[in-house]
């Protein structure tokens, strides 16, 4: 188990165990999942990678297969630093409307490039857009994909304005939360660290999807989207599907 696996893996324990890790409101921790969309790109995700093992931080990152052929080292890196990867279709092409043979080869044709890079099979899928349809969502039964959606998107690829990404996180945030982001630009990259750094003041700690939806007790069905794990006190993740 590499190194920063095995401290995400001890802080969810302390947590379930009723451990001393830092507490939000109300004295109990709250977990987050940082996802990435679209990527990699190459040098300037290796920048966000950078500041993601400085903070001992796991994201989970929908990728592209068009862009894990530009950028294979920086995809081997991800898996080896412990960070999660999935799949975002092989061209970025929205999906709701295709047919089942175009779908399979849109989720086939990523997910067979991640694995050959890393030798892991991708679990998770998140349709370009959020966009589901029949076809779509009989493709990710068959090949065993839950579909990963999120509950806070600032929309970080349509502006270079850092604080105002910053701000629009901060002020929507909760326990649970699957946090949207894009590994595109140098304005979202620095955006994504400053929302670490002031989320981790206020007591939250990062996790995976696949981490949290486990911390949360939630298996993850194919076919099923999910938005959110929240605690069971709570209620129950939303599901979609």
């Amino acid at each position: 188990m590499r190194w920063w696996r095995r401290l995400t893996a001890l802080l969810l324990c302390a947590a379930l165990l009723g451990g001393p890790v830092r507490a939000g409101e109300g004295g109990r921790t709250r977990f987050v999942a940082l996802t990435f969309d679209d990527g990699p790109t190459c040098a300037l995700t290796d920048q966000l990678l950078d500041g993601l093992r400085a903070r001992y931080v796991p994201a989970t990152f929908f990728l592209c297969g068009y862009r894990v052929d530009q950028c294979p080292d920086t995809v081997r890196r991800m898996a080896a630093e412990g960070h999660e990867l999935a799949i975002h279709g092989q061209t970025h092409t929205f999906l709701h409307n295709q047919s089942e043979e175009f779908v399979h080869t849109e989720l086939e044709g990523a997910a067979a490039r991640i694995e050959a890079l890393t030798g892991t099979r991708p679990r998770l899928f998140r349709p370009p857009g959020g966009l589901t349809g029949d076809a779509l969502l009989s493709e990710a039964e068959a090949m065993d994909l839950p579909i990963i959606l999120w509950s806070v998107d600032p929309q970080d690829w349509a502006t270079q304005d850092t604080a105002a990404v910053v701000r629009r996180v901060l002020s929507r945030v909760q326990d649970g939360d699957i946090l949207l982001m894009h590994d595109l630009g140098p304005s979202s990259i620095a955006a994504a660290l400053q929302i670490i750094d002031r989320l981790t003041e206020q007591g939250y700690e990062f996790c995976t999807v696949s981490e949290l939806a486990a911390l949360r007790g939630v298996p993850l069905e194919p076919a099923v989207s999910y938005r959110s794990f929240p605690p069971r006190t709570g209620g129950t993740p939303e599901d979609l599907g």
